[in-house]
């Protein structure tokens, strides 16, 4: 497996993966996945100048994305992806990993994600990594809620 910086010409591979992998939630989730809707031109605006984007390779394929940005003092992981077929190998694990070993070469200390509480396995999932729920947020309409988890480096 190798993980890499997604340069701009590969941030519509990074959309493409987002989106399959997100499409599980197509009409499941109130309000919509904004990662159903993302355009390339919206990652990259997201990510200029504080961030960026990682893929992530098996042999010739690319499986995995995720965004991350940085904040004053903390990385923010975002659209953690992994492809359908290539879930259960530790992919998504490996990208959390990845990142949070960048955060520690920029000298930050705190990674923080958001996770809807409308899908339990992932709060779960991301509890299992060592990240806990520091802020509870609500959607408009109080359809759902989302955690801002939060693991310390230090």
């Amino acid at each position: 497996m190798l993980i890499r910086e997604a340069n701009d010409a590969e941030l519509e591979l990074v959309r493409a993966i987002m989106a399959e992998a997100f499409s599980e939630y197509k009409d499941k989730l109130v309000p919509p996945s904004g990662a159903l809707s993302e355009t390339t031109e919206a990652i990259r605006r997201k990510i200029a100048g504080r961030g960026g984007a990682i893929l992530v390779w098996k042999e010739s394929e690319a499986v995995g994305s995720a965004q991350y940005y940085f904040e004053d003092a903390y990385l923010y992981i975002g659209r953690i992806s992994v492809l359908p077929a290539w879930r259960g190998q530790g992919i998504g694990k490996a990208i959390v990993s990845y990142l949070e070993e960048l955060a520690r070469s920029k000298d930050v200390y705190e990674v923080r994600l958001g996770v809807r509480l409308s899908i339990p396995d992932n709060v779960t999932y991301y509890t299992k990594l060592n990240y806990s729920p520091i802020e509870e947020h609500e959607y408009p309409g109080k359809t759902d809620r989302w955690y801002i988890m939060s693991k310390s480096l230090r």
